[in-house]
């Protein structure tokens, strides 16, 4: 297929645009769904132990229930990442918001355990978009010297948003009857979707993609745009733009449909780089939905007050914002293979210490020590499994990745398993168990998957070094109209 020499200008610009207030502001809207996303995700780590104790749960039903939302999500990921690569990135991310929302406001009612389970299963189909979108649209915008940075960023948007229902469960749930106290918390965890008005206003959707479905003049008109108020912002020019091989060579990807894209990202020179990524997004997402859902429970079965286990668990959420932030810098610095490595075994040593603690300032340091590193490994490794596809089939190959990793065997089977394997054989070996898979699963990773540290779009896309051409042609930017 030749390359397509509007979509390959448009890119040009894109990779050329500095880092600057403009792009920061643009990475911030994306975040703000997160937040959103993730005060509606720790919501059930709050609620959990009273509806436990009101509706007499079995470990079966505590696991059914804590992985009712992942499994919503796994169900929804894939075909969220497909349409979101025919419809577009902003509109998927506008509607998982207010789906997941209203799904939240929703559970607040459930009369019953089973039709509360049924609403979070439904609800976590929104969070799938709205999971994998933000991420989607900050690697077609910024250059790719910043991407993992603005990753953690992203990561560090969701990690203020998992602080924010233990505080919320500490106004609430000592104030309110136990019956009362779960529907009132659900009620506020749900209204924020009033933020969506915010992603519809300020949040562009993505050039490269329009691009790529032959959009063209709303593309350049995005990005011209942000060329004039970057340029305002610097107070410097914008240099000429630079076509190199990769870039009209990644252009060149031809869009694929629906059936076609899921068969590619299994063949090879997908295939090895799809298992091996959801082997580590298993490994990874399993010991954070161990924090996400079970934290307050399990500080509470070492006989603690339920505004202790609120406060402890604040304290291990707050300890992921530090670890995102430096995973998304670092991997700029020295590679997603290096950072993966330099979270994962830690984590790993943090789980494992964290069955075995007996006292509970024991618990709160080991769980702080590996909620840091598994919680602070995602901005790298999220950004790492989208580098893996070029544009047609990006949120596809995405999704797959977290859908089946992340979400299906880390959110839904290990979560459901955690409970009942705690009941038969302990917390200890529990997670010396989670801590053997992070390991085997960090080898196999760094062996197997590609670097892509610091290549354009277009160069991963074209399978080229990503090496700029000294080619200057005259910049195409338009006025904005």
């Amino acid at each position: 297929m030749a390359p397509d020499f509007r979509a390959a200008t448009l890119a040009a610009r894109l990779n050329r645009l500095p880092t600057s207030r403009v792009s920061i502001i643009l990475v911030l809207f994306a975040a703000g769904a997160l937040v959103v996303e993730a005060l509606d995700i720790g919501a059930l780590s709050v609620i959990l132990p009273g509806i436990k104790a009101l509706w007499h749960l079995k470990p079966k039903q505590v696991g059914m229930l804590a992985a009712a939302s992942a499994f919503g999500v796994a169900i929804g990921m894939i075909p969220a990442g497909r349409l979101a690569d025919r419809f577009g990135r902003k509109k998927l991310l506008v509607g998982g918001v207010v789906w997941f929302a209203t799904g939240t406001l929703l559970c607040a009612a459930s009369p019953n355990y089973d039709v509360l389970v049924a609403l979070r299963c439904l609800s976590g189909l929104g969070m799938a978009p709205a999971f994998i979108m933000p991420y989607a649209i900050v690697s077609e915008f910024v250059a790719a010297k910043a991407r993992s940075g603005f990753a953690g960023l992203l990561e560090t948007a969701l990690g203020i948003g998992y602080l924010l229902p233990p505080l919320l469960g500490l106004a609430v749930m000592p104030h309110f009857a136990p019956d009362v106290a779960w529907r009132v918390f659900l009620v506020i965890a749900g209204l924020p979707v009033v933020y969506v008005a915010a992603i519809i206003r300020y949040l562009p959707e993505s050039p490269r993609w329009l691009s790529r479905v032959g959009r063209h003049d709303e593309a350049d008109k995005i990005v011209s745009a942000i060329e004039l108020r970057v340029e305002a912002a610097t107070g410097v020019a914008l240099p000429n733009v630079l076509l190199g091989p990769e870039t009209l060579a990644g252009v060149a990807v031809p869009p694929l449909g629906t059936l076609a894209a899921l068969q590619k990202i299994w063949r090879p020179p997908y295939l090895v780089r799809t298992a091996t990524m959801i082997l580590g997004a298993f490994s990874t997402f399993a010991m954070f939905y161990v924090g996400v859902n079970y934290i307050p429970s399990l500080f509470i079965a070492h006989h603690m007050a339920i505004t202790g286990a609120l406060l402890f668990t604040f304290i291990t959420a707050a300890v992921q914002i530090p670890g995102k932030i430096l995973n998304g810098f670092l991997s700029d610095i020295v590679g997603r293979k290096a950072v993966y490595l330099i979270y994962t075994i830690p984590a790993a040593i943090g789980a494992y210490e964290f069955g075995q603690a007996d006292g509970k300032w024991a618990m709160l340091g080991w769980a702080s020590l590996f909620l840091f590193c598994a919680g602070g490994a995602a901005p790298s490794y999220k950004m790492w499994y989208a580098e893996q596809y070029p544009t047609p089939i990006r949120a596809t190959g995405q999704s797959t990745v977290e859908a089946i990793g992340g979400r299906l065997l880390g959110g839904v089977v290990w979560t459901f398993l955690f409970p009942v394997i705690v009941a038969g054989y302990g917390l200890g070996m529990t997670m010396t168990w989670l801590a053997a898979i992070a390991v085997a699963a960090s080898i196999i990773v760094v062996l197997f998957a590609p670097e892509t540290v610091g290549r354009s779009v277009e160069a991963l896309e074209a399978g080229l070094a990503g090496a700029a051409s000294s080619n200057a042609v005259p910049s195409a930017r338009k006025q904005p109209v």
